[in-house]
C-alpha cells in the first residue's frame, strides 16, 4: 500500500471521509494510518455508531480520531462518550452531542473547551430512560456564544452542568418533544437568570404546559432582541424587552400583544400557520411600521382573503407568503387567469406602497427579486424551506 501514488491516496481520502458505514470507516482508518499527514486536512468529524460497527473497528477509529490535530467541528451521535476522545480536542469550536451514552468504564468527568462557540446537547429520551447518570459531569465553555439544549436535563438527578460565561452567551435554543412539569418550568427561569445577556431565545416544541402559570421575572434577559416560540408565549418572554425579530410558531390568530410585544417596533416578523383573512396586511402595516422583512405561512384550511400591497410599509425589503398544505403556493391555476399573470399584477403594484421591496416569494419553488428600473422583477429558483430561504 505504501507504493500507491500520493494523488490516489488523496482521492481515496476525499471519497471515504464523506461517507458513513463500517466499510468506509475502516477505509478511512487505513488511509489515515498510512498517510499521517492527511490528518491535518480533517477539520470536521461526525461519529455515528451503527449496529454494524464492531468494537474492534470502533477502537481503531477512536485511535485515529484522537490523533487528529485540526478538528474544529465534531458531532457524536449514538455512541459512548469517551473522555479520551473529547480531551484530545480542546480547540473545538463546534460540538454536537446527540444520543450519547455514559462510558461504563469511566464515569462522568469534567471537560473544558476554551474555544467552543456552539454547543448542542440534543434530545435524548433513550438515554434518560435507560441510564441513571449523565454522560459527563460538566462542560466548561467560557467562549460559548450559542447553546442548544433539551430542557428535560435542566434539573433533577440526570441534569448535567454547562458552565458558560453569561457575558459571552448570546443565543439560547431550547428544544423538547414533551410538555414540561412544574420543576422544569422553574428550571427554565433559573437558566434564563444565568443566561442573563442572551439576545436571541428560541423555544422549539410544545414545552410549556398551559396548566401552569408561567411568569418570567421583569429583570430576566433584558437585552433580548429576537424570540421564537408559540403565540401564547410571546407576551411572557417579550414584554418590555427590545425585541425586534419575532417568529411565532404554531397556529395563531391576531392580537396586538403578538405583533407589538416588546418595547421597540418589530423589524422582522415571521408567522407560521396564520389564520388569514382580509385586513391582515392592513393590521400588520399599522402595528409594525418599521418592518424590514415579513414572512407568513398561512393555514391553508383557514385562508379567507387575498394579498394586497396597498398599505404602506416604507422600510419593507423582503416578503414571503405561502399557503400549505393545499395549494402550497398562494395562487392557483384553478382561479381565473394564470399564476404568472396574477403574480405579475401584484409585483407591479408592490413598490408603490412598499418602495424598498427587493424580494417577494409567493411560491415554494421560486421567489422574485427586483433588479432596478431597467432590470425589473426577475424570477429566482430557490426552495422556500431551505434554512434561511423563506425571507
Amino acid at each position: 500500500m505504501a507504493s500507491i501514488p500520493e494523488e490516489i491516496w488523496l482521492q481515496i481520502f476525499k471519497l471515504v471521509q464523506n461517507g458513513r458505514g463500517p466499510r468506509r470507516a475502516g477505509c478511512l482508518a487505513a488511509v489515515l494510518y498510512h498517510k499521517a499527514h492527511l490528518k491535518n486536512m480533517v477539520s470536521r468529524v461526525h461519529i455515528y455508531w451503527t449496529d454494524e460497527m464492531e468494537e474492534e473497528l470502533w477502537g481503531r477509529m477512536e485511535g485515529v480520531i484522537v490523533g487528529l490535530c485540526s478538528v474544529r467541528d465534531m458531532r457524536i451521535q449514538g455512541a459512548y462518550l469517551s473522555t479520551r476522545l473529547l480531551d484530545q480536542h480542546p480547540r473545538l469550536e463546534r460540538l454536537v452531542l446527540d444520543l450519547v451514552y455514559p462510558n461504563p468504564t469511566e464515569g462522568p468527568t469534567v471537560h473544558s473547551f476554551d474555544s467552543l462557540k456552539y454547543l448542542r446537547c440534543g434530545p435524548d429520551v433513550k438515554f434518560a430512560r435507560n441510564f441513571g447518570t449523565a454522560p459527563f459531569a460538566a462542560l466548561v465553555v467560557p467562549q460559548l456564544e450559542t447553546l442548544q439544549i433539551d430542557a428535560v436535563y435542566l434539573t433533577g438527578e440526570r441534569a448535567y452542568q454547562i458552565r458558560f460565561n453569561p457575558a459571552v452567551l448570546k443565543k439560547l435554543i431550547i428544544e423538547s418533544n414533551h410538555s414540561w412539569n412544574a420543576t422544569e418550568h422553574e428550571g427554565l427561569v433559573k437558566l434564563l437568570q444565568r443566561a442573563s445577556r442572551v439576545k436571541s431565545l428560541e423555544l422549539e416544541g410544545r414545552q410549556l404546559n398551559p396548566s401552569f402559570s408561567f411568569t418570567l421575572p421583569d429583570d430576566a434577559i433584558p437585552d433580548l432582541e429576537a424570540f421564537t416560540g408559540e403565540a401564547d408565549l410571546v407576551r411572557a418572554f417579550c414584554n418590555g424587552r427590545p425585541v425586534r425579530d419575532l417568529h411565532v410558531t404554531g397556529r395563531s390568530t391576531w392580537s396586538p400583544n403578538r405583533v407589538r410585544p416588546g418595547s421597540v417596533p418589530l423589524e422582522h416578523l415571521h408567522l407560521d400557520w396564520l389564520m388569514w383573512k382580509d385586513g391582515t396586511i392592513e393590521y400588520i402595516a399599522q402595528q409594525c411600521p418599521q418592518l424590514v422583512s415579513l414572512g407568513i405561512i398561512v393555514d391553508g384550511y383557514h385562508r379567507n382573503g387575498t394579498i394586497t400591497t396597498r398599505y404602506s410599509m416604507p422600510r419593507l425589503r423582503r416578503a414571503a407568503f405561502l399557503s400549505p398544505p393545499a395549494p402550497n403556493h398562494w395562487y392557483s391555476d384553478d382561479d381565473d387567469g394564470s399564476v404568472t399573470e396574477k403574480e405579475a399584477k401584484l409585483l407591479q403594484e408592490s413598490r408603490e406602497f412598499w418602495p424598498q421591496l427587493e424580494s417577494l416569494r409567493l411560491h415554494p419553488e421560486y421567489f422574485w427579486t427586483y433588479r432596478g428600473l431597467k432590470g425589473g422583477w426577475v424570477q429566482v429558483i430557490s426552495w422556500a424551506y431551505d434554512e434561511g430561504a423563506l425571507i
